[in-house]
């Protein structure tokens, strides 16, 4: 009974922490918009569930079922980044010091925080749940309420899928190089391939299955009950899509819709969804294996390892006491005058960047650097989508790192500041991205590829002053990570031309997109000036 105690407690105090944060607020209000988005009305420019040209009628069984397919990837990936901090703020606020010296086991501890986690994600898929009931009304296509149809998707689709990632946001924070950025990046590449396994697994529609995101659970049926009502329609080459479809400008989507009344929820089904909970608590123990105990001397960190160079062991002021003796020291007259330079500046923003960096790092980065020059230049635009991912973690480091080593009274109290040290940081990140991508854009130069030369040049100012605008508003490198990451995967690593913000699709690139890369460059700019303007008068 006392442990159950200390575990509501634990988790009790961190969720009402969290539902107090401006992260939670935003990623709420972002829920809201998608449930208002994953509902388009008919002949939408966009349609988020088509199977051959249909979909179902907005009654509550349907609505259910589409939120919680759409859901579950979308507070995946979201909800991760949210709730992957419970660790990391107790070792920064030092209380994981008092808990140290508490009863408190490993397992409770994670246990707790995962249980916390959970509840977050939950709290915004019940949020969604009340949004969904109200766009029911709103589409005014079947307005009579069934509550549980409306809502076991909902519970036995989407609910197991935020307990494995509440669990997985733990497993991260307990292993220590997983803990900060790398993990991030490390995490969005398991989410992309989770999806992958869901889209391959999408291919037959009449396929049951009990993957993570329950598309083989609710998929096949409702697929039935299309077919049921258009013989044919899911038979030979089907054209299913799931997600943000969108036509063509002036284009309309005309589905015709059929009535799906609902899953009848089965002791099979329920068990085989309640598995991925046992998924969940699994990985939850698993992470109290790594678990450190917020041990210094065990961590892995730097930070760790800094703070256990800064604890002074018992008996050291008697077995080495202090000199009493008194030094003098003479202080000399500065003869010249110093004088600013801002090259210097620059230099040292580069070497700070670039600390700690191993010497794997710069192999790697030469490596692509070499292919890019030497490889045909479609090659070449492939190789520069992997050459701008690898400086990821220097890139976002930009505009935080002064809050994160606590060095911003100091920077900030330099004289022009804004005028300086802020510009120093981003030419710093512009270098970096010109060094790593250079091959590429010298191929570009010598074959003549005035378009892709504009566009890498586009993509070489975006990326830094995207990472230092982000960087000073949010006072995190998460932030930037998350973002650059979804925005890289959408349009260079898949060639989608209009996002596509360093040139990889190549000659089919539309000519608009630089000129639009540098425009929102322009305004990331902007926005970081007035950023930093905002840190100093505070």
């Amino acid at each position: 009974m006392k442990s159950f105690r200390a575990l509501y407690h634990l988790a009790r105090a961190d969720f009402l922490q969290r539902t107090r944060s401006y992260g939670f607020l935003i990623t709420l209000g972002l829920t809201l918009y998608a449930a208002y988005g994953f509902v388009p009305p008919n002949h939408s420019s966009y349609a988020t569930m088509t199977i051959s040209g249909h979909r179902g009628v907005y009654n509550s069984a349907y609505l259910g079922s589409l939120v919680a397919l759409l859901i579950s990837p979308f507070l995946s990936l979201a909800g991760f980044y949210l709730v992957k901090n419970c660790i990391d703020r107790d070792i920064q606020t030092r209380v994981g010091q008092i808990l140290a010296t508490t009863t408190l086991t490993k397992p409770l501890y994670t246990l707790g925080k995962a249980l916390s986690n959970f509840a977050v994600l939950a709290a915004m898929v019940a949020v969604m749940a009340v949004v969904t009931g109200a766009m029911q009304f709103v589409r005014q296509e079947d307005v009579t309420i069934h509550v549980g149809q409306l809502l076991a998707p909902l519970v036995f689709v989407a609910l197991p899928v935020m307990a494995v990632v509440a669990a997985t946001a733990i497993l991260f924070e307990a292993i220590p190089w997983l803990r900060g950025g790398f993990g991030n990046v490390v995490y969005f590449f398991l989410w992309v391939a989770a999806l992958s396994i869901r889209s391959g697994g999408m291919d037959s529609l009449h396929v049951q299955s009990n993957d993570l995101f329950g598309t083989g659970v609710l998929i096949p049926r409702i697929a039935a009950a299309c077919e049921a009502a258009f013989p044919g329609s899911t038979s030979g080459k089907t054209s299913f899509n799931l997600g943000l479809n969108f036509k063509e400008s002036g284009q309309h989507w005309d589905l015709t819709t059929f009535r799906w009344d609902g899953l009848h929820w089965t002791r099979e089904i329920i068990l085989g969804r309640l598995l991925w909970l046992g998924v969940g608590l699994a990985l939850t123990l698993c992470a109290a294996l790594f678990f450190r105990r917020f041990d210094p001397a065990r961590e892995k960190s730097k930070r760790s390892r800094q703070v256990g160079a800064q604890s002074i062991p018992a008996g050291a002021v008697e077995d080495h006491p202090v000199e009493s003796q008194a030094r003098s020291a003479t202080l000399h007259a500065i003869t010249k005058p110093l004088r600013f330079s801002f090259v210097f500046m620059v230099l040292a923003e580069l070497r700070l960047a670039l600390h700690g960096i191993s010497l794997w790092w710069y192999l790697v980065a030469a490596g692509l650097v070499v292919a890019g020059l030497f490889s045909p230049v479609p090659v070449s635009h492939a190789i520069l989508v992997a050459a701008w991912i690898w400086p990821l973690l220097i890139w976002s480091a930009m505009g935080t790192r002064e809050t994160r080593l606590g060095t911003d009274q100091l920077v900030f109290s330099t004289a022009r500041p804004l005028r300086r040290q802020l510009p120093a940081c981003w030419l710093a990140g512009v270098i970096i991205a010109v060094l790593t991508g250079g091959g590429t854009g010298v191929r570009l130069l010598f074959a003549g590829e005035q378009l892709g030369l504009l566009a890498w040049t586009a993509g070489a100012f975006f990326i830094p002053t995207m990472a230092l605008a982000l960087g000073v508003w949010s006072g995190s490198s998460k932030l930037f990570e998350v973002f650059y990451l979804f925005l890289w995967y959408l349009g260079p690593a898949n060639r989608v031309g209009d996002i596509d913000f360093m040139g990889a699709t190549g000659a089919l690139l539309p000519p608009h997109t630089p000129v639009f890369f540098f425009a929102i460059t322009a305004g990331l700019a902007i926005f970081a000036i007035a950023g930093r303007k905002r840190q100093l008068t505070s």
